[in-house]
């Protein structure tokens, strides 16, 4: 007769290392199998159940052997799926963010505008660079700032006090 998955926790529990390995022999597939469906690629699955199992083992003290050891160890590996994913996503996130762009003075053609002649003129350099980047460049503020080194609300007033000197130096 065969040993139930509920034994040989049990066994786990106190310290039997070949249970536990047992254990890994016979969840293994269909651990795999349950988590291929709940990660982004299924090949990823392995590394997840791999986890999973790590997680289990490092936490075997808290199984309730009246319970079902499936039901627990699945459980634990929905919520090792799911950090994965979350994992996953800011992984992509970061890596998807776009590269600084480093645009310090203005190309021939645009120097020639007399507004920026004038903003050149009258503005600080961090002044004139934040609103070239924002305007002449079209970044986003979050990217202007990034590149200042300047909070998103502080680059905000820059360019606020950057534009209402240009326009007072423009009225007069």
């Amino acid at each position: 007769m065969e040993v139930s998955l509920e034994d040989l926790a049990v066994r786990a529990q106190r310290g039997d290392r070949a249970s536990f390995d047992e254990l890994v022999t016979r969840v293994r597939p269909p651990l795999v199998a349950f988590l291929a469906r709940r990660v982004p690629a299924p090949s990823d699955a392995d590394d997840v159940a791999q986890e999973t199992l790590a997680r289990a083992y490092k936490h075997l003290a808290s199984y309730d052997p009246a319970r079902k050891f499936s039901t627990w160890l699945f459980a634990i590996g929905k919520n090792t799926a799911i950090n994965y994913r979350v994992a996953q996503q800011r992984r992509e996130r970061v890596e998807g963010e776009v590269e600084p762009v480093v645009a310090d003075t203005p190309s021939a053609d645009a120097s020639d505008d007399p507004i920026w002649q004038t903003a050149r003129r009258v503005l600080t350099e961090q002044a004139y660079r934040a609103l070239w980047l924002r305007y002449a460049r079209d970044l986003e503020i979050r990217e202007v700032a990034r590149e200042l080194g300047k909070s998103v609300v502080g680059t905000k007033v820059l360019l606020f006090r950057a534009r209402g000197k240009l326009l007072k130096e423009k009225v007069q």
